[in-house]
């Protein structure tokens, strides 16, 4: 079987995107295209009413697609296949614009993997996502140390 985070990495060096370089807008506004491939986007005015300068990013994205999924929205098992794999195409795409290789890649996924393995055993938030232990450290200090050693070897 191929490594698709091998795979992923040779398409961006093959498209010259990794040349471009990472770009804050355009790497947030694929994952949310992503994000709400198949929904409706009739309603999305009504989003920046909702929306003010206390707004967590989590916040955000609940109201925008809480917006795009009103309605008769259905999406197919296929369709929802096909956005998770872009999404990691992107996100793995992002993380080679950083300068990261696939091995780099792989033990940044590992490192947020293992804090995410921390909160197991933590409550659910109403939303159903877990939360954090109060003596968390997050995945940062470690993601440092990969970033600091990208292409060093």
């Amino acid at each position: 079987m191929e490594n698709p985070i091998k795979l992923i990495h040779k398409f961006n060096v093959e498209a010259g995107l990794i040349d471009q370089g990472y770009d804050d807008f355009l790497e947030s506004s694929f994952q949310i295209e992503e994000a709400l491939e198949g929904f409706n986007n009739y309603k999305f005015a009504e989003v920046f009413v909702e929306l003010n300068k206390t707004s967590t990013p989590k916040d955000i994205s609940r109201i925008i697609v809480s917006h795009a999924i009103m309605g008769d929205a259905v999406i197919s098992d296929v369709d929802r296949l096909d956005k998770a794999a872009d999404a990691i195409v992107f996100a793995v795409g992002s993380m080679a614009k950083l300068g990261l290789n696939p091995q780099e890649i792989t033990k940044a996924l590992n490192v947020v993997m293992h804090k995410n393995f921390e909160k197991l055993h933590c409550p659910k938030d109403e939303f159903g996502k877990l939360t954090k232990p109060a003596d968390f450290v997050g995945p940062e200090p470690e993601l440092q140390k990969i970033l600091d050693a990208r292409g060093s070897k």
